[in-house]
């Protein structure tokens, strides 16, 4: 089964660490309560979609979280569809019955966990198409060589687009945006581990809403400044009332290539 969701890890409390310090420092954390975390996912490739329930996690435990069960989750769209999610393989799993992802059309995700009810909407971008995968291999100081892989979009002018380029092979995502490149073509790096002769790799760029890109792009730059003199804080919420988490309708575009 394709990686369904990205591992999120959004910590409510932060510290500055200063890295050029050799003095032992005895960080007086404050653990906020644990908060609940909607994640909701739908495209317009054949279903079923997925929404994950769960509870965010004290600074202090490990990255386990928690399953919530007992949530009513049900996402309708503005032609009418109205569709009840069932529980998954995993508790706090749920999972859609035969709503499909159409471009065009505005999805509601609505929650209701432990006696409150959260609300997100977005809607469904057009697909840009991907023009083409390219392969380089260059060596790197240690004198290895890499294999290094990019994508090529032609951005469509005059529309703002926001873009996420993901790896199925190994469940990465890039957030990209066309504010400086506006109907230009683009390239794209496509994460992912090492690649090999022979291997397959699989590359998806989805077109998401600005609210999506908001918040994986505030989440990226949260998680990357850990240790940095600005504490990091929770990405602007999606949800009403606020919630951690996130809910993307998109379209994808693929393409695979094989490693030469």
């Amino acid at each position: 089964m394709r990686n369904i969701f990205r591992t999120l890890l959004i910590v409510s409390v932060a510290a500055t660490i200063n890295s050029a310090c050799t003095e032992k420092i005895d960080l007086k954390l404050k653990n906020s309560e644990p908060q609940v975390t909607i994640e909701g996912r739908l495209n317009d490739k054949s279903g079923p979609y997925y929404v994950a329930i769960t509870k965010s996690r004290l600074y202090t435990e490990n990255n386990e979280f928690t399953g919530i069960g007992g949530a009513q989750v049900i996402i309708t769209d503005d032609a009418g569809n109205i569709d009840t999610l069932v529980p998954g393989f995993i508790t706090g799993l749920y999972q859609t019955n035969f709503i499909q992802g159409t471009v065009g059309r505005t999805y509601k995700l609505s929650a209701t966990v432990e006696g409150t009810t959260y609300v997100s909407l977005c809607k469904m971008n057009p697909p840009v198409d991907i023009d083409s995968i390219l392969i380089s291999t260059e060596t790197n100081f240690q004198g290895e060589l890499k294999t290094t892989t990019k994508m090529q979009i032609h951005d469509p002018a005059g529309v703002p687009n926001y873009y996420q380029v993901f790896s199925v092979r190994d469940g990465y995502h890039a957030e990209h945006r066309d504010r400086l490149w506006d109907g230009k073509i683009r390239l794209f790096n496509i994460p992912h581990k090492d690649l090999a002769a022979g291997d397959t790799l699989e590359a998806e760029l989805w077109s998401v809403s600005e609210q999506v890109y908001t918040f994986f792009d505030q989440f990226d730059q949260n998680q990357n400044n850990f240790g940095a003199p600005a504490a990091p804080a929770n990405p602007d919420p999606v949800y009403t009332p606020a919630a951690l988490g996130y809910f993307s309708a998109h379209s994808i575009k693929s393409k695979t290539v094989i490693i030469p």
